[in-house]
């Protein structure tokens, strides 16, 4: 089944805590990104963890292979489920984030992150790739699985595509999922209906549940989302 992991991009403590309180035993899985870190440090790791929260490190490692293989060990110490690094880091820098993670005995996820969710064909041709999104993003998610790492960060419009070219074991890591219609930086925002029929492994939701007036009501609404979709994906 489907999991919904909330993106805890909030630089408040307090704030973060709260929220944490509030969703209680509703949200198991957390994703913390250069935010949260960057304001509170590895505190708010344990702070989760203490709450029995699994954890996504959202810290998008892109660096040469060594310093790679050494970020991703110490990061893996701190036993999160899932930890992400750029496959434009190349297959090498792969490779030496999977060897820091086998270092540390950790059985932490490494996913690889195609395209940002708020990119669009014009953003790749700005930075000088010439491919359009499809054949770039199944260039880098054919990278990844080669290179032996778990899974990867894809928008859940690509799995359509992406779907079709590998392994149902190989994970589906969607951001900039969406209950109802949104207006914000996210360009390439699918429907929860929409992630889930097209097989995601996780739905990354932040700002819908973060800025919302009743958070516990919209995960709730999204947790309903998730489990009729998949039964009716059972039952086609």
């Amino acid at each position: 089944m489907a999991e919904l992991v909330v993106s805890l991009d909030i630089d408040d403590r307090r704030t973060a805590e709260r929220l944490i309180q509030l969703l209680g035993s509703s949200v198991s899985h957390y994703k913390i990104g250069s935010v949260p870190l960057m304001a509170f440090g590895v505190d708010i790791i344990e702070t989760l963890q203490k709450e029995k929260k699994k954890v996504f490190f959202d810290l998008k490692f892109f660096d040469i292979p060594n310093t790679v293989e050494h970020a991703v060990y110490h990061a893996c110490r701190m036993q999160p489920e899932l930890l992400t690094v750029h496959i434009s880091g190349g297959i090498n820098m792969l490779k030496a984030a999977i060897s820091g993670r086998n270092r540390s005995g950790s059985k932490t996820k490494i996913i690889g992150v195609t395209v940002l969710t708020s990119f669009e064909q014009e953003d790749l041709e700005s930075i000088g790739i010439n491919e359009n999104m499809e054949t770039h993003i199944t260039r880098l998610a054919g990278m990844a699985f080669e290179s032996g790492i778990d899974g990867i960060v894809c928008s859940a419009r690509d799995l359509e595509f992406l779907r079709k070219k590998f392994p149902r074991d190989f994970l589906m890591v969607c951001p900039g999922i969406r209950p109802g219609t949104c207006s914000d930086d996210q360009k390439r925002v699918s429907t929860v209906c929409q992630a889930v029929r097209s097989g995601a492994d996780y739905l990354v939701i932040g700002r819908p549940i973060t800025e919302s007036e009743n958070p516990v009501e919209v995960v709730e609404q999204i947790k309903k989302e998730i489990a009729e979709n998949e039964i009716q994906q059972k039952n086609s």
